[in-house]
């Protein structure tokens, strides 16, 4: 979270050095993790507004001969906005919430399931590059694991969790909760009260706002976002 989230890096906005940087981090915690690529290389590129952008994306396959043909994704953007207004003499946007710590949780989990070597479903893990200019690498990715023909089982995304969520019974809330079961049947799983409704989250209608959404738009799965911020 450090790195990512440092001056180094600049803000880590779409087709710039300090992306780049962040990208090749994450490939090397994915290398390291003994996560696959899930193309011919990690990186997944599409042009915006006459950038480059790149998705980083790793695979790691199911243990059940059948399942292992279903996916979970489990995503986040790794880009932010850059530069911003100068603040105290300091103008660099570094997105440590927004969204270096949702990043860091989907490193985490990659790193967790190479180890164990468990999960019956195949999961790719996703940084999405372009979402502060409107979903653009999720709505590529989507689009082209759709045609595909990609069996998408369910999406989870992480958008800011950085900041713990206050007098509440509930650890995150999930966008379109009402949507699916996920939020049961993540609690049931978990045996605690981890996730749970927020009237804002409806209000602002924060489902559409974040990378779940073109998932769901193409696939018809819940894809949802966890996030406490």
């Amino acid at each position: 979270l450090e790195y990512l989230a440092s001056n180094e890096l600049r803000g880590r906005e779409t087709g710039t050095e300090g992306i780049e940087k962040a990208a090749k981090y994450i490939e090397q915690e994915f290398q390291k993790a003994g996560v696959s690529p899930y193309f011919d290389s990690y990186r997944d590129s599409f042009e915006v507004s006459g950038k480059t952008g790149f998705n980083v994306v790793g695979v790691i396959e199911g243990t059940d001969p059948k399942l292992k043909e279903e996916y979970i994704i489990l995503g986040a953007h790794y880009d932010h906005i850059g530069m911003g207004k100068e603040i105290g003499g300091d103008s660099i946007a570094t997105g440590a919430n927004d969204n270096a710590a949702g990043t860091v949780a989907v490193i985490q989990l990659a790193k967790y399931f190479a180890n164990k070597k468990a999960n019956k479903r195949s999961i790719m893990v996703v940084l999405f590059s372009a979402e502060e200019m409107g979903l653009q690498g999720s709505k590529h990715l989507a689009s082209k694991l759709k045609s595909r023909g990609l069996n998408l089982y369910t999406m989870v995304n992480f958008e800011m969790i950085g900041i713990p969520m206050l007098n509440k019974d509930y650890q995150a809330y999930l966008t379109g909760f009402e949507n699916s079961n996920m939020a049961k049947k993540f609690n049931e799983y978990s045996g605690a009260e981890i996730l749970g409704f927020l009237p804002q989250a409806k209000q602002f209608n924060l489902f559409q706002r974040s990378d779940n959404y073109p998932f769901y738009q193409e696939f018809g799965v819940p894809a949802q976002t966890i996030s406490t911020f």
